[in-house]
């Protein structure tokens, strides 16, 4: 019995010297307070969510939000290209008229006059000097018509006069040439050379033939046969060389006005958009706010000022909650028409085109705003789809309101009195058309929102039921494990109480066993007691035979 009761003590002495049961304790209670709060805050999390609006009020809302969207699309729609057609209706044969009547042509043209009577002006494209009796031609070496149909011109908003006229693009060179060349590139009539050559060869000949079977005199044919030769001469001097490094710093300089040109007006229009797109959804988020504070308003039983007053302070803060939302619509609205202008000759060529960029990339821009979002960060895969379906379904609504918009508005412009036009938004066709077609596309894309909505709300709730369930299993081991912990502190007392017994007992008895001995040795070596040394002794051994059984 001894040695289980020691092998006990040694057992718990060695568990309180691994660790300290109070301190666990403290620790698993810490847990479980803590394991409650979170589940109390599931749970709640749980109510809050609430199935989706009903349909009537995401129709409402969708259409409401496309008829804004439309008519912010509608207002910055028109591209760079397509403004500057609008503004200058000119044809080609007026527009080349007005580059040869431009001063700085003008000028140049005398100045090249004055150089070759002086006998030192050369010849750009041959490299040779031009005599005072030679025909000269100023050449533009980037031709009037190629800069004339250049979209990115339009783009810069530069007229054709100003580029055709440049210095650089202003080469003197014999007239024979510059006939031969035309409109074309330099490139161009460099590579077709040999064909070219061949051609021209075979006309002077045909030409000769006929001077010669001519009536002319001897001395006439001669000189014509000289002219044609020399004509001939000067289109086959053509230096390509000369002629490549002509059109390459033409180019260079017309190509770096065009670039500079058309960043500033991009740029100026990117920021013009953004500022019409904000102030357009501000204004239909302003005035929705405002209604649906008189619609509360007006449904109160007690109306007062006050209250009224007070309905008016809540749809402003409404508003101005949104306004990092106004400011996202600008981006969109500003990234958007950059790209719809890097691609402006083709989207030039559709009406609504540049609309169905922005759309789109306001979307992609809203998808990536919230799958990057950290408080999406843990959301399930199957909701972040869903959410994105939802952006995507918003562009598709508004992609179809911009054709439906456009139909409508044909049809319209065919009744009596829709050509009204309306300041800074068109005509009145246009306006009842992009309503129409809002309200078609909003009711739609409001009915499949309402559904994905649904679909998430019931995904949602899910997710959080699962992590309930979790939390209360947590809570469960945690009970389980502090319950097993107590019971293993209380036996550890226990048993350690028990052996602090046996402890002192085996003390005692030791104290015991000495003081008795003590008291014995010293009556026996008493010589005067030595006659009651027998009974003493007898009195002592059964005095310590009453201790022994004590203890």
């Amino acid at each position: 019995m001894a040695n289980k009761n020691a092998l006990q003590s040694m057992e718990i002495d060695t568990l309180e010297t691994e660790f300290d049961f109070e301190e666990v304790e403290g620790f698993l209670s810490k847990q479980l307070e803590e394991s409650f709060s979170s589940l109390e805050l599931l749970e709640n999390d749980r109510a809050t969510i609430s199935d989706p609006d009903s349909l009537g009020k995401v129709v409402l809302d969708e259409v409401w939000k496309q008829f804004g969207n439309q008519i912010g699309l509608d207002m910055t729609n028109e591209t760079l290209i397509q403004k500057y057609d609008r503004e200058h209706p000119e044809q080609y044969k007026d527009i080349a008229d007005s580059v040869m009547r431009d001063k700085r042509y003008k000028d140049a043209n005398k100045t090249m006059k004055e150089q070759q009577q002086a006998g030192n002006l050369k010849d750009e494209y041959t490299g040779k000097n031009l005599r005072p009796n030679e025909k000269a031609n100023l050449d533009h070496v980037v031709a009037r018509k190629e800069l004339f149909v250049n979209q990115r011109r339009k783009q810069a908003n530069l007229d054709v006069a100003g580029l055709a006229n440049k210095e650089e693009n202003l080469k003197p060179t014999n007239e024979s040439l510059n006939k031969s060349k035309g409109a074309k590139r330099n490139k161009d009539y460099l590579d077709a050379r040999e064909t070219r050559e061949k051609s021209l060869i075979e006309q002077n000949k045909r030409a000769n033939k006929k001077v010669d079977e001519s009536n002319m005199s001897d001395v006439e044919k001669r000189l014509q046969k000289e002219k044609n030769d020399k004509r001939l001469n000067d289109k086959l001097a053509a230096d390509d060389k000369l002629m490549r490094q002509a059109d390459k710093e033409a180019r260079k300089a017309i190509n770096k006005d065009i670039r500079v040109n058309a960043a500033k007006e991009v740029g100026k229009k990117a920021g013009k958009d953004a500022l019409k797109t904000m102030a357009i959804s501000a204004l239909f988020s302003l005035l929705k706010e405002i209604m649906n504070g008189l619609i509360r308003f007006l449904k109160e039983k007690s109306k007062s000022f006050n209250g009224f007053l007070s309905e008016m302070k809540e749809s402003i803060k409404a508003f101005i909650s949104k306004i990092l939302s106004f400011v996202q619509t600008g981006v969109s609205t500003l990234i958007g028409t950059i790209v719809s202008e890097i691609f402006g000759p083709i989207v030039s060529l559709f009406k609504k085109l540049a609309s169905l960029i922005k759309q789109g990339v306001s979307s992609v821009m809203d998808a990536v705003n919230y799958l990057r979002d950290k408080k999406n960060k843990d959301k399930p895969f199957s909701v972040k789809v869903a959410h994105v379906g939802k952006i995507i379904t918003v562009g598709i609504a508004g992609g179809s309101a911009l054709a439906l918009g456009e139909v409508f508005e044909k049809f319209l412009l065919t009744v009596p009195g829709m050509q009204i036009q309306l300041p800074l938004l068109g005509t009145l066709a246009n306006m009842i058309g992009l309503f129409l077609s809002s309200l078609v596309a909003g009711l739609v894309g409001a009915i499949v929102l309402n559904l994905i909505d649904k679909f998430i709300a019931k995904k949602l709730k899910e997710e959080k039921d699962r992590q309930i369930i979790d939390k209360k299993n947590e809570i469960m081991n945690l009970q389980h494990v502090q319950l097993y912990l107590a019971e293993n502190h209380v036996e550890a007392s226990r048993e350690n109480v028990m052996s602090g017994i046996l402890e002192n007992h085996a003390y005692a008895k030791e104290i015991m066993r000495q003081s008795l001995k003590n008291i014995y040795e010293t009556n026996a070596n008493n010589s005067t007691s030595r006659n009651n040394s027998s009974g003493n002794k007898s009195d002592f051994v059964q005095m310590q035979n009453d201790l022994e059984e004590l203890l």
